[in-house]
């Protein structure tokens, strides 16, 4: 897989380098719209998640949030980043924490739940096409 304007070679496992809108980009090619990456309020969230779902043919799938927040956001952080959020495949369920309840966010653990695939080319395909679908409803 390459960036569709500049060629490099693109690699799914590092996501955050990598830009997910209709195609894959890499970052120095593309940015995300802002409004993508905005803080949204939890329920807004899961009508968004609803209306993902639906669009793309999908079961329905459940969100959660973390009801303990604390505004530290050191319990988030891993290493070098931020524990944005988990998708549990088998339950249909995706664990939203503060830093991650974004659209882009919902996106990405909603590709992994539509293709059953961690960070691969389908994946990201995948990703790339619910964002694109995402940018004109907002």
């Amino acid at each position: 897989m390459n960036c569709p304007q500049c060629g490099i070679v693109l690699d799914p496992a590092d996501h955050g380098d990598l830009i997910f809108d209709g195609r894959v980009w890499c970052d120095r090619c593309r940015r995300y719209d802002d409004r993508l990456l905005e803080k949204r309020p939890f329920p807004e969230l899961q009508t968004w998640a609803e209306k993902i779902c639906r669009a793309f043919g999908q079961a329905p799938v459940r969100l959660r949030h973390d009801p303990d927040y604390l505004p530290d956001p050191r319990k988030y952080w891993q290493g070098d980043t931020f524990l944005l959020a988990e998708a549990d495949h088998q339950q249909r369920l995706i664990m939203l924490f503060p830093p991650g309840q974004r659209l882009i966010t919902l996106c990405h653990e909603l590709a992994h739940l539509f293709t059953g695939q961690d960070h691969t080319e389908g994946w990201a395909r995948k990703f790339a096409e619910i964002t694109a679908w995402v940018k004109p409803q907002l």
